[in-house]
């Protein structure tokens, strides 16, 4: 039987956990769900200019929003330099490394040399054999490539080809003693036990070098994943313009994190059934890093929104009540008008930032809105105005009770009283509560305020209407 496989995310906090980070979390997390292993978090924050502390912790924090966890770790390779220089100098003590003492000045020439002949520059290994040179001298060790083909397994690819004679002896340690990249993950997955190492295909030409590595190093070279690209609607990769925020940012928009994860894991992988929403347990019991395809998946952001919005609306009022609390300009009077707020809004926002603005009016104190000009030139209108909207105020401040159903009565019984549409009386309502042409039903609207707020709302504009008439 064969043991539990174990994978890993290894971010680098040089910034924000992007989109197509957090859906590579999502699948090394749900493949070791599905097949009972387990996933370890790194932290890959070895190069020194660019990785930042609270990048680290950022990236933390929202795969923990986003509901990726994980199973051990963090593990920061800051901790573990030692050991990585220790297995560097056991590569050189065995020959499949060497020390180079090429100088910046010396590899530039060789490189304008190269390209002077029209030919892609490759280290000429002129420090491959060289005995003369003191140890203690500024140096890099560089990885001893030998011709052949490198092959691996890949489990989204198949089987993978490349040949070593196209590949430079690549550096392991640097000049201040500082692993690269290669070095530093090939031996954390060696003694993290990783059998199974699924990144982005972007890490595709890296692999044969890592290949190379396990090798030297007497491990058992692992199973690998790439994982396609994520693109833009452009169909080109994936950029800032097209979409490519961090986590952190959709969260501020107001994406719920269950939506995210959904979106994310079906963008190169779906459950084999007609559907689109899938809770995280469903995915556990489906998912596998083999039925991820092969070709890049397209962001969209509309099918985000949506996927946010059916999640939204399946919600309890009392649930999304407190996430979106920290989102509002003004707070409620108390949790009871929040939640009623939230079930009017629920049908209308795609996100929970879109419904903190739709909240935003009925919120504010009952002159801190101002009304829209569009709004105005269309809907205040009409010599008998005035008239009508006093006659409406009147007829809402009788009503008792003052509750949705009477209200609407009220209002539809005013306007066929005096023979005209309801909207006549409707859309300058509108208005006055809300301060703009387009709103959630006005009865909602009104259930929610309750009659102080809706009557000084009317007064407001009873006391405006000659000003806004003359646009003064």
């Amino acid at each position: 039987m064969a043991r539990p496989p174990r994978l890993r995310f290894a971010p680098s906090p040089t910034g924000f956990l992007h989109v197509g980070g957090a859906r590579t979390a999502i699948f090394n997390l749900l493949h070791a769900r599905r097949h009972g292993g387990t996933m370890v978090l790194r932290i890959e924050d070895t190069d020194l200019e660019r990785s930042r502390r609270q990048h680290a912790e950022q990236i933390l924090e929202s795969l923990a929003w986003l509901g990726a966890e994980w199973d051990e770790g963090p593990i920061r390779q800051s901790d573990r330099l030692d050991r990585y220089r220790e297995r560097a100098l056991e590569l050189v003590a065995r020959g499949a490394a060497y020390r180079c003492f090429c100088t910046v000045e010396e590899l530039e020439n060789e490189r304008g040399e190269a390209e002077a002949r029209g030919r892609q520059y490759r280290y000429s290994g002129r420090c491959r054999s060289r005995a003369d040179a003191d140890p203690s001298a500024p140096h890099v060790v560089r990885f001893r490539v030998e011709p052949g083909t490198i092959r691996f397994h890949d489990r989204i690819r198949g089987e993978v080809e490349f040949e070593g004679e196209l590949i430079d002896d690549f550096v392991l340690l640097r000049s201040d003693g500082h692993p690269t990249y290669h070095l530093s993950v090939v031996v954390d997955d060696i003694d993290m036990d990783i059998t199974l190492v699924a990144r982005g295909e972007d890490h595709l030409s890296n692999t044969p070098k890592h290949v190379l590595l396990f090798r030297a190093l007497g491990a058992e070279v692992p199973e690998f994943a790439h994982v396609p690209l994520i693109l833009g609607p452009d169909r080109k990769r994936l950029s800032k313009r097209t979409g490519a925020t961090s986590v952190e940012e959709y969260r501020n928009m107001g994406v719920l994190p269950q939506a995210l994860f959904n979106f994310l894991l079906l963008l190169g992988w779906s459950p084999g059934e007609d559907r689109e929403l899938i809770t995280r347990e469903e995915a556990a019991r489906l998912f596998d890093i083999g039925q991820v395809h092969r070709s890049p998946a397209v962001f969209d952001l509309e099918k985000l929104l949506w996927m946010n919005h059916q999640y939204m609306q399946r919600m309890e009022a009392r649930e999304l009540a407190p996430l979106l609390e920290p989102l509002l300009a003004e707070p409620a009077e108390d949790r009871q008008t929040l939640t009623a707020l939230v079930r009017m809004l629920q049908p209308r926002a795609r996100t929970l930032r879109e419904m903190a603005e739709m909240a935003a009016p009925m919120l504010a104190e009952d002159d801190g809105f101002e009304y829209e000009e569009e709004a105005v030139r269309k809907h205040l209108r009409g010599e008998d105005l005035e008239a009508r909207m006093q006659e409406l105020r009147d007829a809402l401040a009788g009503i008792e009770p003052f509750e949705l159903g009477t209200t609407e009565q009220a209002l539809r019984a005013l306007a066929e009283a005096r023979g005209v549409a309801a909207a006549k009386y409707i859309h300058p309502l509108r208005l006055a509560l809300t301060g703009r042409g387009a709103s959630p039903p006005i009865f909602d609207v009104i259930d929610v305020l309750g009659r102080e707020k809706t009557l000084a709302r009317l007064d407001r504009l009873l006391a405006r209407i000659p000003a806004l008439r003359s646009g003064s």
